[in-house]
């Protein structure tokens, strides 16, 4: 019955398939010849004993579905893994290798690679999510050890971030994400031995640019002090970390290129938890010594990025340890191989991270324009003391973006996660996968964002009173984040669509958006603070970006035929879960406040947060279920939730 073809396996190639045999005539795979006998089990199971033979060589025994052939595909992928994995050492014919990893890394229908954007997206999101809430957290505490101290406390804070986060884009160059780029394009190729190359290289050059810019940050702290001299110390405290930052986030981009989002995910958070844990110790030991010592706790706090990015980093090396057999594949001597220069490879990685400096730091360089523009047009057209103009500034700047940026990452997580999808897809000439990605890409951040921007426009009052001091400028501060829910929407689909376009190589599109969007918000920036102050720098900021992102959506529909309208009918669905989630969770605000206790003390606007985004999220859910709209996130797993969640089929 069975006839071997033999293949040699200098004919192999990553497409190709290895053990192809003749089955009554048929030429079929190894997955295929196994689909195929569980299908003939099964028949014989359902045929009974008392069959005869004969009439079971008669019956007619279906194809196995692709769904089935797939289903074994992965099971014996994931079995050669475990070999691999035990038996490090085990010489493995570098073919199979990279045929197994090329089916990992470029999934072969829909479904896997729904599966891949998600799991992928998944994980970064949690560890994006447990990071920005780890990193607002701590506001709780701090804030109310620096009591009066506090607004300003956190408007300095905010200050030194800004130019921080400007250094470490340029000092990372745009490497880490580019590094996760260019290794899924190598791994797509099957191109091993460059890919090491190119990763070496990367890091030494990280490490180069790392302390040439944490020595500039250090010794130009005067000249972007901006007249202010408590920035000084706090630029100074920072120089450390910058220094460290971009080996740190290159390793991680490397785990991205490799889909090993985990690991990734891991080093934020327990990053994030040791600056946490130094900021809070320092701020004890600060003021415990001087009271009104509000800027020595502020330069200890910026300082703990440094001791948060040392433990990042002993994550990544156990993560480096764990996965060497994918991230250090032998190269195979017997295969010849070009050796490229150095100098060659380290212009390829410049060439293909410079657009990552603009398009990773896009919303710290918008806050930057407020940062550097908002005192001197303030003081221009106003009398204001410089403590109440750093409150100001905090209140629209500082305390908003701290809380939406918990809800931005969430974008990064999945353009982080579609990043090296879509460029091994472009490596490929899969137009139609693309295609395929770019719809799941659009859906997946409608179906996170939409309720996140709602939900927290809704329970914005006691979110706000929960983390910052309860005062007479609540109010205020209250509307202002309110109204950056819509800057958090613009901010998390402008980084979105700027890191597709870049996995799809259309750096130009990418660039011209952007210096149209931040040209506009110059433009607007003297007018519109002149008139509406703190929120006209917010103002100004939407329409910047909202006409950047309606130059991107442009070019996605003219040229790879895709927009949000392909995904018409789901959009409606998920904000009209999302609307009415908001609106339940804003009685809920409204009843909780009026009915059983005002929201004055911080144990009261705890419980109503909390109260409100537990039902408010449950409610999300279960209408997320109904709708049909869990399907894709949960897959195969949509057998175990109740048939009374499920949609009607």
């Amino acid at each position: 019955m069975y006839k071997r073809q033999d293949q040699r396996p200098e004919k192999f190639n990553g497409n190709s398939r290895v053990d192809k045999t003749d089955v009554d005539g048929k030429t079929l795979t190894a997955d295929e010849i196994l689909a195929l006998a569980g299908r003939h089990l099964q028949e014989k199971r359902n045929l009974g004993p008392k069959t005869t033979r004969k009439s079971r060589s008669h019956a007619t025994m279906p194809q196995p579905t692709e769904q089935e052939i797939l289903a074994i595909k992965e099971k014996n992928i994931r079995a050669r893994q475990k070999i691999i994995k035990k038996k490090p050492n085990l010489q493995v014919p570098e073919q199979l290798s990279t045929a197994d990893s090329s089916l990992e890394k470029q999934p072969t229908t829909k479904e896997s690679n729904q599966a891949t954007l998600i799991r992928g997206s998944a994980w970064l999101s949690v560890g994006n999510m447990v990071s920005r809430v780890l990193g607002v957290v701590y506001l709780i505490p701090w804030m109310a050890m620096l009591g009066s101290y506090g607004t300003r406390a956190n408007g300095l804070f905010n200050q030194g971030y800004t130019i921080y986060a400007i250094f470490l884009a340029i000092a990372t160059f745009g490497i880490p994400a580019a590094i996760s780029k260019v290794v899924a394009e190598l791994a797509a190729k099957n191109d091993v031995y460059r890919s090491r190359q190119l990763t070496r290289q990367s890091m030494a050059l990280g490490i180069v640019l790392g302390i040439v810019f944490g020595l500039i940050l250090y010794f130009a702290a005067p000249a972007l002090s901006n007249d202010n001299a408590d920035v000084i110390p706090v630029l100074h405290s920072l120089a450390p970390a910058v220094a460290i930052f971009p080996l740190m986030s290159m390793i991680r981009g490397l785990f991205q290129g490799h889909q090993l989002m985990s690991i990734s995910a891991m080093s934020q958070v327990v990053e994030q938890i040791a600056r946490v844990v130094y900021m809070l110790v320092m701020a004890v030991i600060v003021l415990k010594a001087d009271p009104d010592n509000w800027t020595g706790v502020v330069v200890q706090s910026t300082f703990a990025a440094f001791i948060g990015a040392i433990f990042s980093m002993l994550v990544l090396m156990w993560g480096w340890v764990k996965y060497r057999h994918i991230l250090s594949r032998p190269v195979l001597h017997s295969v010849k191989h070009e050796k490229a220069r150095t100098l060659s490879l380290v212009l390829n990685i410049l060439k293909e991270s410079w657009p990552f400096i603009i398009i990773g730091s896009a919303i710290t360089l918008f806050q930057a324009v407020d940062q550097y523009s908002f005192f001197s047009i303030m003081n221009h057209f106003f009398s204001v003391s410089k403590s109440d103009l750093l409150e100001k500034f905090s209140l629209f700047s500082a305390n908003p973006n701290k809380l939406i940026m918990i809800i931005v990452p969430f974008s990064t997580s999945i353009a982080a996660t579609a990043l090296p999808m879509l460029s091994g897809s472009k490596a490929a000439l899969t137009y139609e996968t693309i295609q395929d990605q770019l719809k799941q890409v659009l859906k997946l951040f409608s179906l996170i964002m939409l309720p996140s921007v709602l939900g927290m426009y809704a329970i914005a009052e006691p979110l706000y009173k929960m983390f910052y001091p309860i005062e007479a400028s609540n109010q205020e501060g209250i509307y202002m984040l309110q109204y950056s829910t819509i800057l958090a929407l613009v901010f998390s689909l402008f980084m979105l669509l700027a890191f597709v376009l870049q996995a799809l190589s259309e750096v130009k599109i990418v660039m011209k958006a952007f210096f149209v969007g931040i040209i506009i918000k110059i433009v607007l920036q003297i007018p519109l603070i002149r008139y509406f102050e703190g929120m006209g720098a917010l103002m100004t900021s939407v329409i910047g970006m909202f006409i950047s992102i309606l130059y991107m959506l442009d070019f996605l529909q003219k040229v790879y035929g895709v927009s949000f309208s392909m995904i018409g009918k789901e959009l409606w669905q998920m904000f009209m879960a999302s609307a009415l989630m908001a609106i339940v969770a804003y009685i809920i605000v409204f009843a909780m406040g009026n009915f059983i206790f005002p929201m004055d003390t911080k144990f009261s606007v705890t419980v109503t947060t909390f109260s409100a985004v537990l039902i408010g999220g449950a409610l999300l859910i279960i209408m997320y279920l109904r709708m049909g709209l869990g399907d894709e996130l949960l897959g195969r797993r949509m057998r175990y939730i109740p048939k009374i969640l499920q949609p009607k089929r």
